[in-house]
């Protein structure tokens, strides 16, 4: 539970980053470079969840289920 929370805590970080770049590049009308900060954001989450079902969940399900090969 701990590294779920750590998780949520890290993409709320990166979110709220995200979020106060916007508005900085808003006023200045720059839709190109904040169209990069988005994508850039997401796949920084996609990382993260990515990382943590790979270390966590798929090591805990494997752990249940018993596979023949």
């Amino acid at each position: 539970m701990r590294e779920f929370m750590t998780l949520i805590g890290q993409i709320f970080l990166i979110s709220l980053v995200q979020t106060i770049l916007e508005v900085f590049l808003k006023s200045d009308n720059r839709d190109y470079q904040i169209r990069i900060i988005n994508i850039a954001c997401i796949m920084g989450s996609l990382y993260l969840v990515l990382q943590f079902v790979f270390t966590y969940i798929l090591k805990e399900l494997t752990t249940m289920i018993r596979l023949p090969f």
